[in-house]
């Protein structure tokens, strides 16, 4: 199970002032915080600054790597060049992981050569020109045309993260069974992998960390390979180290021991 820490995102306040003033040491306490928790990849989104996102996600990316050479990237942006310009300045010993493309053809276009050029991991999200579909037969036709094409562009379908698009169960209660049905039918695609943004399923409700928790035990369950989330919330980390024990994805639960002992989660 990876997990890709959402906190260096220019949506959150305090980073996004950090970016502004090149506060260098606050980006690296949320990196390092992260890694600790058991991140395996740290998302980087400078989209919303309100700068230049080019240089800003250069300048966040640089600091990250001065320190933390290892450290493995998701970059964020749903802009083309600011993904380009953060696959060209990251010179790490880490993985890449773009963040993300959709079944829109103009897109897989521009962005799976850059995935193949970089040796990078790609989030595809199931959602094309028509907009985000309802139902997980809809989503894994999306899923189909985006595997084709990446396989035609010579990417290693291994690195694909599918992901089924979480919405909100405050507006659309249905969506939590569409979701986790839409993981068990993208599994069935070749080698390919899972992911979500864990947190949308919440939006709009009180404990989100909660109903967080919960959802992603089931989807752990259903197949998810990989979760955006913040691995500093106790609860949902906790979650995840029971889930993974209860599946028999943590050998005599040793990693779940281990993370007990870190007080990595403090349940009473």
């Amino acid at each position: 199970m990876l997990i890709i820490g959402e906190r260096i995102n220019s949506a959150r306040p305090k980073i996004r002032d950090a970016i502004k003033n090149r506060n260098a040491s606050f980006i690296l306490k949320e990196a390092r915080q992260q890694i600790r928790a058991g991140a395996s990849f740290l998302d980087v989104n400078c989209a919303q600054t309100q700068g230049d996102e080019l240089l800003d996600v250069d300048w966040v990316i640089s600091v990250i790597q001065s320190e933390i050479s290892n450290a493995s990237i998701c970059i964020d942006s749903p802009n083309y060049m600011a993904i380009e310009r953060a696959l060209k300045t990251y010179k790490g010993n880490g993985d890449l992981l773009i963040n993300s493309i959709t079944g829109e053809t103009a897109m897989i276009d521009k962005l799976i050569p850059l995935a193949v050029k970089y040796n990078a991991k790609v989030v595809a999200l199931t959602m094309d020109e028509h907009g985000m579909p309802g139902t997980s037969a809809a989503r894994l036709e999306i899923a189909r045309k985006i595997l084709e094409k990446s396989k035609n562009y010579g990417l290693n379908t291994g690195n694909l993260f599918f992901d089924p698009l979480i919405r909100p169960i405050a507006t659309e209660p249905e969506q939590a069974k569409e979701f986790l049905n839409s993981l068990t039918l993208l599994k069935s695609l070749e080698n390919v992998r899972t992911v979500c943004g864990l947190s949308n399923i919440s939006f709009g409700l009180p404990a989100r960390s909660l109903i967080n928790s919960v959802f992603l035990s089931m989807a752990i369950y259903a197949g998810l390979d990989a979760a955006i989330l913040d691995p500093l919330d106790e609860k949902v980390s906790a979650t995840l180290s029971a889930a993974r024990a209860l599946l028999g994805q943590d050998d005599y639960s040793s990693n779940y021991i281990k993370a007990f002992r870190a007080r990595q989660f403090n349940l009473k």
